[in-house]
């Protein structure tokens, strides 16, 4: 699998065009080659299984375009790009099946020109639209047919309903129908493939690794290593002209900086020019191949970059403006969104930081902001620009834990002789084991917030694994300690429990995250039951309940959705008091209740509550405030359901959505 993932990341960096850094200098002339005028469009050929089409045409010199979609003299779609390649993109997407008039005009020079062609617009859910999709009048608890999986390797996606992802037109993408909650897996989908399922059915949008690529097919090969891919006529079919079969909006891939993580790779970036790095970051766009690319950007609906060196937290002006250059070509060479992990607002490694909660509404004097994502960039070619400039880099927030952190509160740590060593305990100043989800709720709801005061997108890559770094030597990955008989030497030994990775999926959504990397690669031999969990969030995400008259799923009514985060008011004593409780709470104290709110201005309500260590409330009443009229709800000790089949008496979660 690594193999795959250094091959994808080596084939992107050896095919960059640098054309989009020209600059027009010279007066406006007819567009031409080798001095004789011309400007022609070629043809026009849509994208296989796509609402995309490729508009050809022949200039030398013109390398800024507009384009319009014509049809009874009617301009019905146009844009301006600057194109990279031969070729124009457009989205096509909103038009029917007809004859249409593309029509070019050249802007850096002079030219123009036209040709018919037909479009026929494909379902773009067609990988999906055989499914049956129940609707629900009230939630179901998902969980009752999923039991504990007791096998390693494998746990059950098959046993949960498909559900669908809601899509919404992104003006970004032209218009192209894109996940209202982005879930995107970094894990190999290989139990998926096993079952022959769609990950898609069950809420993960795409993988960013799949272990079914198929070279010269879905994409193109490392030359390096491999064959390179012949065309019927026997000819070599270069990068720059090869099409991936691969649907453009199912297409991720993951990669490491140029030199890797390591101190070849922070000194490259600390003696390249920002231009060659800038044009580094312009090869980062995967395998998939430039000839379908639109207006010069690959066609990559999700990447992430994993880099892992000082220079991420922008240290000083030097490192700040080298780490913007390498992102601002990343976001300039794709049509999608690149995930940038391990560089974020708040550099803080981890660690809980009162001080991510502004003073006010946007005031955050308290803490040191990471440069990179709040200042503009101080030479060319990132010279007055910000990261926010372009919405398509994504700060991408990576949160680990230890295997303890998942354990029950009081349970009894043994060594192997069956002494008892330890009693874990998450809560207050006397913690010994972490709390995952007042870590998950204090990140996701102070990251999403800052980023979003930006107009920037956040994602959230909270990981189920426990694969923390070892605090010191006597220990290992994943576990704090070595003095009791669960202790892996190996390290990366268990994952969180079901109801840990459910809770902590369906508070990322309740906490405002735009997406969802499940980042997981786990070693062979574990038990994978916290899959499940994972599985459920999506589930419950997914399913459409009854409302009034209609039927409507949290992620269709995520665009609308106005999250309360840290100002949920919930009451202990029937509404006596209220408080309100930030993420960072949850863990000093296990006598409130973790409790989001989202709701719409129309007056949909959604409330999801949890107890991860079975020892919280099981009483409140919560209220939220909806164009000046208090709207309030009460839960009860018989609204709370089990994540376990085997345990139906546990009160692990409350969701309802009114």
């Amino acid at each position: 699998m690594k193999k795959l993932i250094f091959l994808i990341a080596l084939a992107a960096l050896a095919c960059a065009n640098r054309e989009s850094t020209l600059v027009q200098t010279e007066p406006i002339q007819p567009c031409s080659c080798d001095g004789k005028p011309l400007f022609k469009v070629l043809k026009v050929q849509q994208v296989v299984n796509s609402n995309f089409v490729n508009i050809f045409f022949g200039s030398c010199e013109a390398y800024q375009v507009k384009w319009e979609i014509v049809k009874d003299s009617r301009v019905l779609l146009s844009g301006t790009v600057r194109p990279i390649t031969s070729a124009v993109g457009a989205y096509l997407g909103t038009l029917s099946e007809g004859n249409y008039i593309a029509r070019l005009s050249g802007i850096n020079c002079s030219g123009k020109s036209e040709i018919s062609f037909h479009f026929s617009p494909i379902n773009e859910n067609k990988s999906l639209s055989k499914q049956t999709f129940a609707v629900y009048d009230s939630y179901p608890n998902f969980f009752e047919n999923v039991a504990f999986e007791n096998q390693t390797d494998t746990y059950s996606p098959e046993k949960f309903p498909a559900t669908q992802i809601a899509l919404a037109p992104d003006s970004l993408m032209g218009g192209l129908p894109t996940p209202t909650f982005g879930v995107i897996y970094d894990k190999p989908v290989d139990v998926f493939l096993k079952k022959g399922l769609d990950h898609r059915s069950r809420g993960i949008y795409v993988s960013l690794v799949r272990p079914d690529y198929r070279p010269c097919h879905e994409y193109f090969p490392n030359l390096q290593f491999d064959a390179p891919c012949i065309s019927a006529s026997g000819k070599n079919i270069t990068y720059e002209e090869f099409l991936s079969t691969i649907e453009p909006s199912r297409r991720g891939f993951f990669a490491y900086p140029p030199k890797g993580n390591n101190e070849e790779g922070e000194q490259f970036f600390l003696n390249q020019p920002e231009q060659k790095l800038y044009e580094s970051g312009l090869d980062y766009h995967g395998a998939f191949g430039r000839g379908d690319a639109i207006g010069g950007r690959a066609q990559v609906m999700f990447q992430t970059m994993d880099t892992e060196l000082n220079l991420v937290n922008g240290p000083d002006n030097k490192s700040k403006n080298k780490y913007m250059a390498f992102l601002k070509g990343i976001g300039d060479a794709t049509t999608g969104y690149a995930l940038i992990m391990y560089s974020n607002t708040f550099p803080g490694v981890g660690r809980f930081q009162k001080e991510r909660y502004p003073l006010n509404k946007s005031d955050y004097a308290n803490i040191r902001e990471n440069p990179i994502w709040t200042e503009k960039g101080d030479v060319e070619p990132i010279k007055g620009w910000r990261l926010s400039d372009n919405p398509r880099i994504v700060e991408t927030e990576e949160l680990a834990f230890y295997a303890e952190d998942g354990y029950n509160q009081n349970l009894v740590l043994k060594n192997k002789e069956g002494h008892p060593q330890r009693t874990i305990n998450h809560f207050g100043s006397n913690a010994n084991a972490g709390h995952p989800l007042a870590k998950v709720i204090h990140f996701v709801e102070t990251g999403a917030y800052r980023a979003h005061l930006d107009g920037r997108k956040y994602c959230s890559q909270a990981k189920i694994i426990a694969d923390g770094v070892s605090p010191s030597n006597n220990t290992s990955g994943g576990y704090l300690y070595n003095d009791y008989v669960g202790y892996d030497p190996q390290g990366f030994g268990a994952f969180l429990p079901r109801h840990l990775a459910f809770m902590q999926g369906m508070m990322i959504f309740f906490s405002g995250a735009d997406y969802w990397n499940i980042w997981d690669r786990p070693k062979e031999g574990l038990n994978q039951d916290a899959y499940n969990g994972t599985i459920g969030a999506l589930t419950y995400l997914g399913a459409k309940v009854k409302l009034s008259k209609s039927y409507y799923s949290l992620l269709e009514l995520r665009p609308s959705l106005t999250f309360t985060l840290w100002n949920t008011e919930v009451s202990y004593n029937s509404g006596q008091t209220w408080q309100k409780h930030k993420g960072i709470d949850f863990k000093d104290t296990s006598t409130i209740l973790p409790l989001r709110i989202g709701y719409t201005s129309d007056g949909k309500i959604a409330v999801f509550a949890c107890r991860p260590y079975g020892v919280e409330p099981l009483n409140c009443q919560w209220r939220v405030k909806i164009n000046n009229r208090w709207i309030t709800g009460q839960i009860t000790e018989k609204d709370w359901k089990s994540c376990y089949p085997e345990q139906k008496e546990r009160k692990d979660f409350y969701l309802k959505i009114q």
